[in-house]
């Protein structure tokens, strides 16, 4: 199966675009989270630290960055 790669312009506004989406949505869905585990009542009247968001973002983006990690060594090493 043939792809093709994408510009780094097309990345910047898919980017730009999850940025807008994910980012309107991240607190609410961390405060979801936390209430549907029963850490609290997260909402409109409680917020959440914004460093906490950060730590949390975070870890996120270093699990993705460590399962592409993953998958990028075990591609190379089958080529091997």
């Amino acid at each position: 199966m043939a792809t093709e790669r994408l510009t780094n312009e097309q990345v910047k506004v898919i980017v730009d675009r999850l940025d807008e989406v994910v980012g309107n949505e991240f607190h609410d869905a961390i405060c979801i989270a936390l209430n549907e585990f029963g850490w609290g009542k997260f909402g409109d009247d409680e917020g959440i630290d914004d460093s906490d968001v950060y730590r949390i973002k975070s870890e996120l983006a270093l699990g993705y960055l460590n399962e592409y990690k993953q998958y990028y060594d075990n591609k190379h090493e089958s080529n091997s």
